[in-house]
Formats: structure tokens, sequence, C-alpha cells
């Protein structure tokens, strides 16, 4: 976070442009590598799982039944998601946003080393398996936690007419771990044979997460807490539970979260994890290579998100999400024709399609958007559960409905079909939605 940011807004015409303190800016940088460390986390696993834990963790199974059993770890992760999201939001409303951050970045990063130190099947039997699954439910777990803590700290200090920008930087951050996973993974997938990949090479960016968990815990302990919040608190309004006062006030506005976070988060993962899976275990293509084409997708995201969510800030949220939102149906059906050509060079070019522009123009209101629905005293605990219940429902069972859709018989008809009606829903939650841009929080 530079100057960059006040130049941008000033550029686009805000009405409140004033610069920001250093103390804030300090404070989005902290959310944000806290982000980029944590989707780093996420995404090492999701790109290192389909083309190697089927034989390192399940090799007793036959392809199909040996990649089933791969996505649904990765759909353990998300499964923990929400109940993450629920503690990790009552008490980041109870006790503050920063605390949650610090302990939810310590739990992904420690998850993620483990992870890198397991022995494999043949070694200690079902327990390496088993041992799989109970660390990705914590790297979930800490996650869901993570998200809307961050947010609702940048957004709840931002400059009222600019919050979407800067609550957007969060969201422009994942890219960033995206891009240095996939990154990490296609560099060491160029150097190393498959065979030393598939050995040992895939556990060295898991375990070099402690690195990044030492550096990211400093970095997080020098930021202050949220100033609404502590208004919060310091008024006769301090919830005692936030959680349950979202349950029974606030079940509509979770709705609206829970949809257009399906939305997105399915588009996302359907058209990298599941595509990876399949691009490289069924169509033989290069690992490399669709990690690479990722990674490009991502570049271009993390430009496009701080200005699409800046135009949000002028024109509100739900115009960017409902154009992403038709895009991703109509763009769906033409970008499985692309990866069915076997094309690398076409497929790239629809990874950078799908995530860099479509997916962006869903992403980067979403999360000013999904803290908006809720007031300060309940607002991590809502939009966490609004998110985490639309990301499980969507990106995190994603790879798996799709796999077990396509079968042995190899149409991506009801993938699309399963897609475009996630869309449907989710146009018509959106439009629903009230448009809280201007909305004083």
């Amino acid at each position: 976070m530079t100057d960059s940011a006040d130049t941008m807004a000033g550029a686009m015409g805000y009405a409140d442009a004033a610069p920001v303190t250093p103390a804030y800016r300090k404070l989005v940088v902290a959310s944000s590598l806290g982000s980029v460390i944590e989707h780093y986390d996420f995404f090492v696993y999701a790109f290192t799982a389909p083309i190697v834990f089927d034989r390192f963790f399940f090799p007793k199974m036959d392809s199909v039944a040996s990649m089933l059993a791969v996505y649904a770890t990765f759909a353990i992760g998300f499964v923990a998601r929400p109940l993450g999201g629920m503690v990790f939001g009552h008490y980041g409303d109870r006790l503050g946003r920063k605390a949650m951050l610090t302990i939810t970045f310590l739990l992904m990063g420690i998850a993620s080393f483990l992870i890198g130190c397991l022995p494999s099947y043949e070694s200690i039997g079902v327990a390496a398996p088993v041992a799989l699954v109970v660390l990705r439910f914590i790297q979930g777990f800490a996650f869901g936690g993570e998200y809307m803590n961050a947010v609702s700290l940048t957004l709840e200090n931002a400059p009222s007419a600019r919050r979407g920008f800067f609550a957007s930087f969060i969201n422009a951050s994942g890219p960033i771990g995206v891009i240095l996973a996939s990154g990490f993974i296609a560099l060491l997938g160029y150097l190393a044979s498959p065979e030393d990949f598939a050995r040992w090479v895939w556990r060295v960016p898991f375990v070099l997460s402690f690195v990044l968990v030492i550096l990211g815990t400093y970095i997080r302990f020098q930021v202050d807490e949220s100033t609404l919040f502590k208004a919060v608190q310091a008024s006769a309004a301090k919830p005692r539970t936030p959680l349950l006062d979202v349950i029974r006030s606030w079940k509509k506005e979770v709705a609206f979260g829970c949809l257009a976070n399906m939305a997105h988060s399915t588009f996302q993962y359907m058209s990298t994890v599941f595509v990876l899976g399949y691009a490289v275990k069924t169509l033989g293509m290069p690992g490399s290579g669709v990690t690479f084409g990722t990674m490009l997708a991502n570049v271009l995201e993390m430009c496009m998100v701080p200005l699409i969510a800046g135009y949000s800030d002028r024109f509100g949220r739900r115009p960017f999400l409902v154009a992403g939102i038709l895009l991703a149906a109509a763009w769906y059906p033409i970008y499985f024709q692309l990866v069915a050509t076997k094309d690398l060079t076409l497929l790239i070019v629809g990874l950078v399609v799908s995530i860099g522009i479509i997916h962006a123009l869903m992403f980067a209101p979403e999360a000013a958007f999904t803290a908006e629905l809720f007031p300060t005293k309940v607002r991590v605990s809502g939009s966490s559960l609004g998110k985490q219940l639309g990301i499980i429902l969507g990106g995190g069972i994603a790879p798996l409905v799709g796999a077990a859709l396509m079968g042995q018989g190899g149409s991506f008809l009801p993938v699309i079909l399963y897609f475009e009606a996630i869309a449907l829903c989710a146009l018509i939650g959106v439009i629903m939605a009230p448009e809280s841009s201007k909305r004083a929080l």
C-alpha cells in the first residue's frame, strides 16, 4: 500500500479522496499480506493435490475413485470454513478483529507446514489420509475465520467514499498468493522430474509456509484495532451473542452474501482446480503449463480488482456483480470448448479471460458488498457466515461435483448446467440485495 493508491483514487474522481495516514497504510498492508500468505497456503494444496495426492495418499483406489478422494479432501477445507467463520466471526465482534487475524494466521500456516511433513500411505497406511483430512480441516477452519475479520478491519477504518477500493486490497492480495503458489509449483515442476516431484519435491512449498508464518505474525502484531469496533465496545450496543443475533435478525442478508459468493467461487474453482485436474490427468497436458496459465490469469486479476472496486464506490456494487455473473454464464460453454481442444495456448487464454476479467468483475466488489450488508456490531459474524456458506456450497464442492458429473462419460454439459443454475440463483439474490455503497457504516 503506497501513495499510488491515493493517486489512483484521485484519478477516479472520488469525492472523499483525502490522503490516508501512514498507520492506515500499515493496516492495509498487514491485512493484505495475511491474505497473500493464506491464499498461498490454500492454493499450494489446490494445485498439488490433483497432480500428486491420488498416488501418495490414495494408491489403493482406481483412477476415478482416487481423484474423487483428492477432491473430497479439498472440499473438507471448505466444509470447515463456515465453522471457522462462525467461531472467529463471533469472537471478532466480541473481542476484536486484530486478535482473530493473528490466531487464524498461525493455525493456517502450521497446518500447511505439517501437510508438507506427512508420510505416505505406503509408510503409515490409513493414518496418512486421516492426518491429511484433519490438517485440511484446520486449514479451512482458520481460512474461514480470517477473511471477513481482515475485510472488516480495513473497511471500518477506510474513508467513507473509498470503502470498496480499500476493502478490495484484501481480495486483490488473494491472487498474489495464487501467483506465488502457481508460479512456485510451475517452477518446481519444470526443474524436477515427474518422479522426483511426486516423491518429495511437492513438499517444498508446504514446508516453506513456516517462514511465511513468522513474517506475517510479526506484521499483524503492528496494526491497530478498528475504530468503529472500539466505538461499539465503548457503547451500550456491545453485543453479547453476535452470531445468535445474526441468525435471529439478519437471515436475509446472510442469504444475499451466500448467493454472491456461491457464484464467484464456483466459477473460480471450477475454472482452475477442476480444470487443472482434468487437463493433466485426462487430457495429458503438462501440469506446469496449466499452473503457469493460472499464474498469468491471477496477475491480471490482481490489477483489475482494485480498479473495478474503485468504480464500484462511484456506481455501486450491484452493477459489477450482475455483469460478472451474466458474463460468467455466457462464457462457460465457450471456456470448456477451449479446454476440450487440448491446446495449451487456448487453455491459457481461457484461464486469463475467466479469472483475470470475468471473475474479477464479481470478486472486486464482493468484499465491500458482503461486509456492508451488516452493522458494525455483528459485521464479522454476519458477513463471515454468509461468505463461508457461499464458498462451501459453491467453490468448496465445485471440483468434486464437476468430477462426479463428468464421471467416465467425459461430457462437460452437466458441469455447465450446474454452474448456470448457480448463476441464476445468484443473479436473483444480487438484484434483490440493497445497494450499500453509499450507506453509512
